[in-house]
C-alpha cells in the first residue's frame, strides 16, 4: 500500500508529538478490505474548493469536495477543517477549537463514485508568519476511536518557516466520516486572522477493475469573525 508519507526527507523531519488527551472522536463507518490493482499508483484527481467566512450564524470552514464535481452531483468524498473560538473562564487566553473532517464513501448512488474507501489522510495547519505566536503556540490533538488510534500520530513540521502541525491517519480500509478535533492554544490574547491549512487522501476501491485516487488541496481559513465571538458556555 502506498504510504502516506511519502516525502523524501520526511525521515529526517524533527518529529514532537502533540499531546493527545482529550479523548475519543468518533468515528463513524462500515470497516472492510481495500481493494488495490497492483503495480498501478494512485490516480491523481482535483478537489473543489469552498470557503466560508463564518458570516451570519456559521462558523469559518474550508470544504474540499474531491473529484471536482459537475452540477450537484457527490463525489468520492471531501475533507473539511472548521473553527470555533472558545474563551475561557478567569481571565486565561482564548483558544481556537478546530474541526478535521475526512468522508469517504456512502456518498453517491451511482457510478462512477460509489465503493470507495479512505486509505489514509494527512491534515496541515500553520499560521501566517506575522503572527507574534507563529513558532510558539500549542496544539492539542484528540485521536480518533474505534481501534484507528494505531495508525494516528500527530506532529510538528519544523521545517515551515512557522511551526506546522500535522496530522496523519493510515491504514484505515474503511467507509465514512472521521472527526479529528484539535485545539490551538496561544499564549496571547490574540488569535491569528487566518490559518493555511492543507489536506491528501487516498481511497481505493476493491474488487474487479478496482481503482485508487488521491486528492489533495490547501487553502486559508478566515477567523477574523471570530473576534466578535461571545464567550463559550
Amino acid at each position: 500500500m502506498p504510504s502516506p508519507n511519502s516525502d523524501t526527507n520526511a525521515d529526517r523531519r524533527t518529529r514532537r508529538r502533540v499531546l493527545a488527551g482529550l479523548g475519543s472522536a468518533a468515528v463513524v463507518g462500515i470497516a472492510g478490505c481495500s481493494g488495490r490493482v497492483p503495480g498501478l499508483g494512485p490516480e491523481r484527481v482535483g478537489a473543489e474548493t469552498t470557503v466560508r467566512d463564518g458570516s451570519g450564524l456559521g462558523s469559518p470552514e474550508i470544504l474540499w469536495r474531491y473529484p471536482r464535481r459537475e452540477g450537484d452531483e457527490d463525489g468520492i468524498g471531501y475533507a473539511a477543517v472548521e473553527a470555533r473560538r472558545v474563551d475561557r473562564l478567569e481571565g486565561r487566553f482564548p483558544t481556537l477549537s478546530l474541526q478535521f473532517n475526512s468522508t469517504v464513501g456512502g456518498l453517491a448512488a451511482d457510478e462512477p463514485y460509489e465503493g470507495y474507501r479512505l486509505d489514509w489522510f494527512r491534515f496541515r495547519f500553520e499560521p501566517p508568519s506575522s503572527y507574534e505566536q507563529a513558532t510558539s503556540y500549542a496544539a492539542r490533538v484528540e485521536p480518533p476511536g474505534q481501534g484507528e488510534g494505531d495508525g494516528f500520530s500527530t506532529y510538528y513540521d519544523r521545517e515551515s518557516t512557522t511551526k506546522r502541525t500535522v496530522i496523519e491517519l493510515r491504514d484505515v480500509q474503511m467507509q465514512g466520516t472521521i472527526i479529528v478535533p484539535v485545539v490551538f492554544a496561544p499564549t496571547t490574547e490574540s488569535l491569528p486572522k487566518t490559518l493555511y491549512c492543507q489536506f491528501t487522501v487516498q481511497a481505493s476501491r476493491p474488487g474487479l477493475g478496482g481503482k485508487t485516487v488521491r486528492a489533495s488541496g490547501e487553502g486559508n481559513l478566515p477567523l477574523d469573525g471570530l473576534s466578535g465571538f461571545s464567550p463559550s458556555d
